[in-house]
């Protein structure tokens, strides 16, 4: 009877030591205090509302570009003919591209592949002539008559560009960063001109200008808040073919509203 009495006893003892160490473990895994439980939920709560609106956020698939286009180019090149060839400040274009935004994992991180047009006019007081040797510039002989004297460039691009994005606010909006780079094939190149001469205007259009360079490639970069944002670019090929024109690269710098 006692060895019965005892063993009952050794097990009522067993039964309350596991019960006691599972009550320790339950302690530790929740031993945060009722304050931390509750921001700790709130926290969760946040992130999850803030991975919502990241989900239903513009990806930026559409973006209108107004820049303004220029050359960087040596001024002593003997292909420029009449002093310096300063295309003017106002010298301007547009792009306009659709991509592709693809988030990484659930992070504020993404990539963007694109395509797209580009249009860029470059106005000088110099024009443009295309003979056997190439392309050259010369100094107008009457600039006064010119209205317009411009070169119109335009591109099938394939921009693509790595994102980064802020959390965004009740509005959705926030701080937008980007950086990548463009290549472009030339679709037309083509000259301009628009004189008045005794009060007859005349406009001259004139195509087809091989010596120009098939291919356009360069870095670009994208930062701005919300659908504004500014924009800019440097092409590291040549405007022109080897030997076939002076030495330019192409800038622009501009505005870009984005959407979608």
């Amino acid at each position: 009877m006692k060895k019965i009495l005892f063993l009952i006893s050794l097990f009522i003892s067993f039964a309350a030591f596991t019960s006691a160490q599972d009550s320790v473990k339950v302690v530790k895994k929740n031993d945060l205090t009722l304050e931390q439980q509750v921001k700790k939920v709130e926290q969760q709560k946040k992130a999850a509302d803030v991975q919502k609106r990241f989900t239903k956020f513009s990806k930026d698939r559409f973006a209108v570009d107004f820049i303004f286009s220029n050359w960087i180019y040596n001024k002593n090149d003997s292909r420029i003919v009449g002093g310096d060839l300063k295309p003017k400040w106002y010298s301007r274009g547009v792009n306009i591209y659709f991509s592709w935004d693809f988030r990484i994992k659930n992070s504020r991180f993404s990539f963007a592949p694109g395509i797209g047009y580009s249009c860029s006019n470059i106005y000088s007081r110099h024009e443009m002539i295309e003979d056997s040797a190439g392309i050259h510039f010369t100094a107008l002989a009457n600039p006064t008559d010119y209205k317009v004297n411009k070169i119109t460039l335009q591109y099938l691009d394939i921009p693509v560009e790595f994102r980064i994005k802020t959390n965004p606010d009740k509005l959705d909006n926030c701080w937008k960063f980007a950086i990548g780079f463009k290549a472009g094939v030339r679709l037309d190149a083509h000259t301009k001109t628009k004189t008045k001469i005794n009060n007859v205007t005349k406009v001259d259009v004139e195509r087809r200008f091989p010596d120009f360079a098939q291919f356009r490639f360069g870095p670009m970069i994208r930062i701005g808040y919300s659908s504004f944002n500014l924009t800019a670019y440097y092409g590291v090929l040549n405007v022109f073919k080897k030997d076939r024109g002076p030495k330019a690269n192409e800038f622009a710098v501009g505005i870009s509203f984005n959407g979608l």
